[in-house]
């Protein structure tokens, strides 16, 4: 599976386009399968791999003939990833941190002062399904280089050292903060983890009970947890939505589903080191939720509240990741 289920995030985007981003068209895939060198097996083991992550359902599948309809979370997902492809500031920060965990295992390789642009032909070179440039690279290698990750050679046509190795500031940057060198430099700085107000969570895992200024929440458990200041606003736009949820006129089972995705994302970031994909996929997973209430929600005001949750877990979002 591990092959065909590469290529996910590539077949959402087709599927999207083919179904003009909407959840009622059953799209043929073997023309994608077929496009990236899979077979019938490998396209509905891709197929599956989609259901199985909740984008797709398979439901109009046949015979020889694999189907997928985007799902809402689906949507969400692939909405999400076109908005952080065209951020260059979230795509600035990626581009630096897998230029520095490459220099690090070319280091491990034992390559002498690696050639900087080579590092565009590795596979991890390609973030959210579009490869860096080379002006991203570029503009990498001279931030790390200021910054004392890397040192080696400079020209003057090129921005950053052509060719480089990874320092010993480096090295820690890339084993104990997993190459986050946003964090790392942070942490540097003398930036605490912790915050003198915040929210108070109830439990340690998926569902956990929190309490944010509400004096009506009934708090059975006396676990309280503190977040890094940067996931500060996606915690706050987070409750804000769970706050709200009596005025979007749900079912019990839609609020109850709001809820655990929203519980998913702020038991995340209740962890020591929160991570990122974690964090992208129970936040896409709330927007899903929250789309069609603010398109085709009874009132306006639901709409409204909709559509301000929306607006402040996506800019929360793109702030910290």
């Amino acid at each position: 599976m591990g092959d065909a289920a590469a290529f996910h995030d590539q077949l959402l985007d087709w599927v999207y386009d083919k179904a003009n981003g909407t959840s009622t068209e059953n799209v043929p895939i073997m023309e994608f399968a077929e496009s990236v060198g899979l077979d019938l097996d490998g396209a509905y083991t891709l197929l599956w791999y989609c259901r199985d992550e909740g984008l797709l359902s398979d439901k109009g599948s046949g015979m020889g003939d694999p189907c997928g309809i985007l799902t809402a979370f689906g949507i969400a997902y692939v909405r999400e990833q076109r908005h952080r492809r065209a951020d260059p500031a979230l795509r600035a920060r990626a581009c630096r941190s897998s230029l520095l965990n490459w220099f690090y295992r070319q280091r491990i390789a034992q390559v002498h002062m690696p050639i900087t642009g080579e590092f565009g032909k590795d596979d991890r070179s390609v973030w959210e399904g579009v490869r860096f440039t080379d002006v991203e690279i570029q503009e990498a290698a001279e931030y790390l280089s200021a910054k004392g990750l890397i040192k080696g050679t400079e020209v003057d046509q090129l921005r950053g050292p052509v060719r480089a190795e990874i320092t010993a500031d480096g090295i820690d940057c890339a084993i104990d903060w997993e190459g986050n060198v946003a964090d790392y430099l942070r942490d540097q700085k003398g930036y605490g983890p912790t915050i003198n107000h915040g929210p108070v969570f109830h439990g340690v895992s998926q569902g956990g009970q929190f309490s944010w200024g509400n004096r009506d929440v009934t708090q059975q458990q006396n676990i309280a947890e503190q977040v890094s200041p940067e996931f500060q606003p996606l915690v706050e736009a987070v409750v804000a939505i769970l706050q709200q949820l009596p005025g979007y006129g749900l079912t019990p089972r839609d609020q109850q589903d709001i809820e655990a995705a929203a519980n998913e994302v702020l038991a995340e970031m209740q962890q020591e080191q929160p991570e990122p994909g974690k964090l992208r996929r129970g936040v896409a997973m709330l927007k899903g939720f929250l789309f069609p209430i603010a398109k085709e929600a009874a009132t306006e005001e639901a709409r409204q509240l909709a559509q301000h949750g929306l607006d402040q877990v996506t800019a929360a979002i793109g702030s910290v990741l």
